[in-house]
């Protein structure tokens, strides 16, 4: 624009000079006067337009052309358990850039440079190299490396290559908990766990560095410098309890490996508060391996996956029944081997004569032809009414990314055998989570507790800020409550029980087996001699503090929950109440180990010892 002015004033000058050559003196005068107003007029334009109506164009330019702006990455916030221990923290890492224009201009051969700094970033300086010759002010050579390389790329001085210091994720635990916590990548953004669904908290607000700097790039170091600084991430504490969660891994672990199970997953619980101590999942993954850990160990298997629960679901139905006033404990129920139900029949996991049952009978035998019964007196609509209220088919409110709502039909879209199945745990799905759940309402009296996996966050002066107080609802009655929890107490302790195995010295246990067969994933159906294996229960029955939550994924040769769930049950409710120091039950009942976890014993499941592998065989 600049030249166009000055080209219009030169031909106006040339003009003006041959115009007064013609002209009369007084009229050179004139001509004159005009040519110097109009130039004028011209740089004042100019003036105008470059301060004022393209001003910020041209500072902008400045300061691309003079500053640089560095982001000063922030403090991720820590992970820690209970009581404190760290099971995520962000430490100082180096990561090392060059500018490959100053080699350029300084004419250094990227090669010479890439060969001094291979053995100290453990490459290839035929890989460094090319990146010290692309047409660019700024690359990566390595990203949150030790402090101490970034010391020794110090030490070497060489020309367009520096350090930056960079946070970088570590885990104490290793793989402990890994599924839940979860894992960042190296731009400190959260991907997966917790640590991407409270990535808003944890992230923290970069800052920012403005340095002054030459043409040629280098940065003057005399020149003023900007900074913001970067406000850290906030801490949060979990509800997770470290050692719980340990020996909960440990003891699926070795529970997979005796069963050869495809994996397992359990749950522990706070019964008063709705604080999860555990969630274990195996396999797993360790942070350093992620790269190479397949999906199913990745996944938070105890709240991402769905099965049939199976004959846990009993709790349910007769919970349910009680409540309405349709029976009540002792209500008896002639039941015979089989029950039809067009089209399906129903079969109990045993064969046996026809037999009058009470209802707290055919919960301690686990018999599905005795609940079903007590579900038709239920009825359809109420029963459906009872499984939602229980938390199935719903959200838990935990928000954990991936997490499932489970599979639950509209009552309206329920068929003929919808009823019978549900009532004794299949044609429904549930997350491990929501199960330890159902659990947890007999536990808590009748209420149905928000689960959660924070505690709370840790302001600047260190203190706790706890979370708001988990949501609770009444889903039965405390009276509804006590008579199931006496039921469930004998599926442990009573002649008939299927879980004697899940018993725990000194302390009354109640819960109940389940054995399903396992759903296939991606269409109707059921894997052939495929089964997910579960007990879920609660202790001290008299006032209860934990419930704990089993599922073993298709163990085998034996398959009842009775028999592979039910010890690891055991293994780690004993730990828990333990380590959380709960006093032991006024009136400890310690049964002996009964036969019948074994198979074709009450509380197997379809396929058992005289049963036709029926849609109805959960335990």
């Amino acid at each position: 624009m600049a030249s166009d002015v000055l080209a219009v004033g030169a031909c106006a000058a040339a003009a003006c000079g041959r115009a007064v050559a013609r002209a009369r003196p007084g009229r050179r005068l004139s001509v004159f006067l005009a040519a110097y107003l109009l130039l004028t007029a011209a740089m004042c334009w100019r003036l105008v337009s470059v301060q004022v109506v393209q001003a910020a164009e041209y500072r902008g330019l400045a300061e691309r052309q003079t500053q640089r702006e560095l982001e000063l990455p922030a403090r991720r916030g820590r992970l820690y358990d209970r009581d404190g221990d760290p099971l995520a923290m962000s430490l100082a890492a180096s990561t090392i850039y060059a500018n490959p224009q100053i080699l350029r201009d300084a004419r250094i051969d990227p090669m010479s440079v890439a060969v001094q700094l291979a053995p100290v970033l453990g490459r290839p300086a035929d890989e460094l190299a090319p990146l010290l010759r692309r047409d660019a002010q700024f690359v990566f050579l390595g990203r949150q490396l030790p402090r101490q390389v970034g010391e020794q790329v110090v030490a070497l001085d060489l020309p367009g290559v520096g350090v930056v210091s960079e946070p970088t994720r570590v885990y104490p635990g290793g793989s402990l908990a890994a599924q839940v916590v979860g894992f960042a990548g190296v731009d400190n953004t959260g991907l997966a766990g917790l640590e991407d669904q409270y990535d808003d908290l944890l992230a923290g607000s970069p800052g920012q560095l403005r340095l002054e700097r030459a043409p040629g790039g280098v940065t003057i170091s005399a020149a003023p410098r900007e900074v913001l600084p970067a406000t850290p991430g906030t801490d949060l504490v979990l509800t997770l309890d470290r050692q719980i969660q340990h020996h909960a891994e440990e003891a699926l672990a070795t529970a997979v490996e005796d069963y050869g199970a495809e994996g397992g997953s359990a749950v522990v619980l706070d019964a008063r508060s709705g604080e999860i101590l555990a969630l274990a999942s195996v396999p797993g993954f360790a942070s350093e391996d992620i790269g190479r850990a397949d999906s199913y160990a990745r996944r938070n298997r105890a709240l991402t996956d769905v099965f049939e629960p199976g004959s846990v679901n009993k709790v349910i139905t007769v919970a349910g029944a009680i409540e309405e006033g349709v029976v009540s404990p002792g209500t008896t129920f002639t039941v015979p081997y089989s029950y039809e139900i067009e089209p399906e029949t129903f079969r109990d996991s045993a064969r046996h004569e026809t037999e009058v049952y009470t209802v707290a009978g055919i919960i301690e035998r686990s018999s599905n032809v005795g609940t079903i019964q007590i579900a038709e007196q239920l009825g359809a609509r109420r029963l459906h009414d009872y499984v939602t209220r229980f938390g199935l088919g719903g959200p838990t409110g935990l928000g954990f990314p991936g997490e499932s709502d489970g599979i639950l039909a509209d009552v309206e879209d329920w068929t003929n055998s919808s009823l019978p199945t549900i009532a004794i745990g299949q044609g429904v799905s549930a997350t491990l989570l929501q199960v330890a759940q159902v659990f947890g309402v007999v536990a808590s009296g009748g209420e149905w507790v928000e689960p959660s996996l924070v505690r709370g966050t840790v302001g600047p002066d260190g203190s706790l800020s706890p979370v708001e107080a988990a949501e609770r609802r009444r889903v039965v009655s405390e009276t509804t409550a006590d008579a199931v929890s006496d039921m469930l107490e004998r599926v442990v302790d009573g002649e008939q029980g299927t879980g004697a195995l899940a018993a725990v010295p000194g302390y009354d246990v109640g819960g109940k087996t389940g054995t399903a067969q396992k759903a296939y994933e991606n269409r109707r159906g059921y894997e052939p001699g495929a089964y997910i294996a579960s007990f879920v229960g609660f202790a001290p029955v008299d006032d209860p503090a934990l419930v704990v939550a089993v599922m073993l994924d298709e163990p085998g040769p034996v398959y009842y929950g009775g028999s592979t769930a039910a010890p690891v049950f055991s293994d780690i409710m004993a730990f828990a109440l333990s380590d959380r120091r709960i006093p032991p039950s006024a009136a400890p009942a310690v049964p002996e180990p009964a036969a019948s976890a074994t198979p074709g014993s009450a509380g197997a499941t379809p396929g058992s010892a005289g049963a036709a592998p029926t849609p109805a065989g959960a335990t």
